[in-house]
């Protein structure tokens, strides 16, 4: 795979034009569909993608947190067949360029020779609202526009804005069916208070993502960890704000994302663990004692044990 961020000729291309945030079963369906036209042409199949969400730069106060941070949505769209990832920044200047200006810059500058649209893409600030203007302003700047068939498969209609609002309101599973994967967090494990290891169940700490990435509902997540020796393991996920113990007996007013890994000892402070998120538990509460909270994490595991057994999640 090629990750292109300056002007490219070097390659006949076709590509896709979109976000991709999530990369999900919807974005695979045209990628693939990408794929078959590029065979048929002797094209190399790319898709063309943005630094940031448009919305950050149109409508900032609307900007969703997203699904992917840029490294994970290019590996992605990598694996799901697009041989050249063009990266542009997206700016005000191309906020205000044209559908014209947007396809005759993508056919001088990175030898686009063929879009495929899905049936809902939009591109330019005119909005062009029908195929076939596209496709006649594709003839007149050396760009021929084909309209990918809608995606029809399993859980159709499929979006990530609907991926974001399983995910927020605690439902990973169904996150999981439109994706076609877990929905995953990666980060370094760093230090915490070790108040898990002082209940016997010693935690990993997963430092935050980014913003603007998205982090799910707040609550008890059974989940499988993948350590750094490349194992996927069992685990609890809690995501909060520890409101049991702090360090003045308040809760936190810092959010944190604690992995207990189960029946796993090993050091992996400093080391980069993914979390994928199962099935959303319990919400997070406070508890009168941290015995009370010990017997809870006990019952916890044996709830996220059954779940991971059942969905054969850790498989």
């Amino acid at each position: 795979m090629n990750l292109i961020t300056k002007y490219d000729t070097s390659s006949r291309r076709i590509a896709a034009v979109g976000m991709y945030d999530g990369v999900h079963a919807g974005h695979r369906f045209l990628i693939d569909y990408l794929g078959v036209e590029a065979r048929s042409r002797g094209l190399v199949p790319s898709v063309v993608t943005f630094s940031r969400h448009p919305l950050s730069v149109v409508r900032p106060l609307e900007a969703p947190a997203l699904l992917n941070t840029l490294d994970d949505r290019v590996r992605l769209l990598s694996q799901a067949g697009a041989q050249d990832v063009i990266l542009l920044s997206f700016n005000e200047s191309l906020r205000r360029m044209s559908a014209r200006d947007f396809l005759s810059i993508l056919r001088k500058k990175f030898a686009i020779e063929a879009l495929v649209v899905g049936f809902n893409n939009r591109l330019g600030h005119d909005l062009v609202d029908s195929i076939e203007q596209y496709r006649t302003i594709g003839r007149e700047v050396g760009v021929e526009v084909i309209a990918a068939p809608e995606y029809r498969g399993p859980f159709a209609p499929v979006s990530s804005s609907a991926i974001r609002r399983h995910l927020i309101e605690g439902r990973p599973e169904e996150a999981a069916k439109l994706l076609g994967s877990p929905y995953r967090l990666r980060g370094k494990v760093i230090n915490g208070k070790k108040l898990g290891r002082t209940l016997g169940f010693p935690t990993a700490n997963l430092a935050l993502p980014p913003a603007p990435a998205l982090i799910p509902k707040t609550g008890v997540y059974a989940a499988c960890v993948t350590t750094p020796d490349g194992v996927r393991r069992q685990a609890v996920v809690n995501i909060g704000y520890r409101p049991t113990v702090s360090e003045d007996g308040a809760s936190s007013r810092a959010l944190s994302i604690e992995a207990h890994i189960i029946d796993f000892i090993g050091y992996i402070y400093d080391e980069e663990i993914t979390v994928d998120f199962i099935s959303y538990l319990r919400a997070e509460k406070a508890f009168p004692t941290t015995a009370r909270l010990a017997a809870q994490v006990k019952d916890d595991i044996a709830a996220a044990k059954k779940q991971l057994k059942d969905s054969n999640a850790s498989n």
